[in-house]
């Protein structure tokens, strides 16, 4: 799981109510000690001096330290003065300087020469921090004219990298975030923010001797971002997923920008330089995790991608309108079935000519944008809790039984030929399993509906440009002829495969076993 630091506090989570005509008092105390109880929930060790000045107070030598995933080490990351000042209308301002340095430090007991230290400067333009409701529902309002994120020095086993070896930059304008965090049998929030643009730029050289390096750099404009769930009020340090999620850990999530570019310039001395460019005109991430499941929806529009690399003679590109990839799956052990899904989505989809030319040179195949879908869903009962690092280093068999594939839909529409199809196929667990390694899947019972057009025509051309030899094309119409019938147009098949209850297998009616 991700921890969050203080700086996401004050940048990423701060959020207000859409109405704020009714503030219950607020105290800076209260403010201070929701921030402390979350973090040292969250496992954290906190530092700090508290001063007064009145009603109002600050917190300095504010750092916390945390340690690090099965490396037996810790990060230490000091963050400066943060003031907690109490306003007249009973709400509390938060204020950050408009240059913050950060310093991490972490070391890894296990390997000595394992330390390292990074100090970075997070500035800010026209920013501000509210915090309003009461001690049991704290909202906070964060809104900035810009942010700026800057690598000043990083050490590494004592050597000082310096900028020649490594530079780092984010900036981010007109910015706003909300959240509202209240607390009871766990600590629930929900959130969400906009940034009008992002850029960063970031430089790396091996230090190794073979004088490699790679630049990257980006930009992103129009995100938004959501967020709603759940915490544990106290996880222990080392705590593992499915602890947490047994312990009533849950969130969703969902970020999304309206256009994108990256560039790559690698080079490597001993593969060969490569320089790679990508642009979107958006598209979004959406995950959710709980104790019912994770899932996972990435989707992106009109993505343009050209790669050039000494290898290749030529640069190529492709293109593709809509990009996606989805994935349901459960993650807790239960007696019950569970669903659980898998998509792939590609549309006009479109190469170079020096791909096609690369084994069609005379262009024999229709260069027509290709589709590719896939969705399938199903269910099945899942034995151990695969979150659970003991538990999966104990597995012994399976990690589950598979009761149900649905294939929602299926299209391949590529050089002039195009595949669909669907059914569904459940299993009833009994007798021998019918896939080798998939124990407890026993007879399968349903069918599977398949058409194709323009086959056998993409099979000549596949032989006429030597690609294909002529005696495995003929392989290949055998079979299309024992598992299919002519379709109602010229060059279209059909296919209805069953798996009947008595363990028969048909094609279109015709016995296979």
């Amino acid at each position: 799981m991700s921890r969050f630091t203080p700086i996401v506090l004050g940048l990423a989570l701060p959020i207000s109510l859409a109405s704020q005509a009714a503030w219950a008092d607020l105290s800076p105390s209260e403010v201070w000690g929701d921030w402390r109880s979350y973090l040292e929930g969250m496992g954290y060790e906190v530092m700090a001096t508290e001063s007064r000045n009145g009603d109002d107070l600050s917190v300095n030598d504010f750092s916390v330290r945390f340690a690090l995933p099965e490396q037996e080490g810790d990060v230490t990351m000091a963050l400066g003065t943060i003031s907690f000042n109490q306003n007249r209308d009973g709400t509390v301002a938060i204020v950050m300087p408009d240059t913050m340095p950060i310093s991490m430090k972490g070391k890894n007991s296990a390997l000595p020469e394992s330390d390292f230290t990074m100090e970075m400067t997070f500035a800010q333009k026209g920013q501000a921090i509210t915090a309003s409701g009461d001690s049991d529902a704290i909202t906070y309002l964060y809104t900035a004219q810009s942010f700026a994120l800057n690598l000043l020095q990083m050490m590494a086993n004592g050597q000082n990298l310096g900028e020649q070896n490594i530079r780092m930059t984010v900036n981010g304008s007109d910015i706003n975030s909300s959240v509202t965090m209240k607390i009871g049998d766990l600590r629930t929030y929900d959130q969400s923010a906009n940034i009008a643009n992002l850029d960063y730029d970031i430089f790396v050289k091996s230090i190794e001797g073979d004088e490699g390096e790679g630049v990257i750099k980006g930009k992103v404009n129009g995100i938004s971002m959501t967020g709603q769930g759940a915490v544990p009020l106290a996880i222990a340090p080392g705590t593992d997923v499915a602890t947490m999620l047994a312990a009533g850990f849950d969130m969703a999530g969902a970020i999304s920008y309206a256009a994108g570019s990256a560039a790559f310039d690698i080079k490597d001395p001993q593969n060969g330089n490569y320089v790679m460019n990508s642009t979107s005109q958006g598209g979004e991430i959406k995950v959710k995790m709980g104790a019912a499941g994770l899932a996972y929806d990435v989707a992106q529009r009109d993505l343009n991608l050209s790669v050039a690399a000494e290898a290749m003679p030529l640069p190529f590109e492709i293109q593709m309108a809509q990009s996606g990839f989805n994935l349901a799956m459960p993650v807790s052990k239960s007696d019950e079935v569970q669903d659980f899904a898998l998509g792939i989505k590609m549309t006009d989809f479109t190469m170079s000519d020096f791909i096609w030319g690369m084994f069609d040179p005379s262009g024999q195949l229709p260069r027509d944008p290709a589709t590719i879908m896939l969705d399938l869903t199903g269910k099945a009962k899942l034995l151990i809790d695969w979150m659970n690092p003991k538990a999966v280093e104990e597995m012994t068999g399976s990690p589950g039984e598979l009761k149900a594939v649905n294939l929602e839909n299926l299209v391949v529409d590529a050089a002039g030929a195009k595949l669909e199809g669907n059914g569904g196929i459940t299993f009833d667990g009994k007798g021998a399993s019918v896939i080798p390694g998939m124990g407890g899947l026993g007879s399968p019972v349903g069918d599977i509906n398949l058409a194709l057009a323009g086959g056998n025509g993409l099979l000549d051309k596949l032989v006429a440009m030597g690609l294909l030899p002529a005696d495995q094309a003929m392989g290949a119409r055998m079979m299309m002829g024992l598992f299919a019938v002519p379709g109602s147009a010229p060059d279209t098949l059909k296919s209805k495969i069953e798996f009947t209850s008595d363990g028969q297998i048909l094609a279109n009616g015709q016995r296979l076993r």
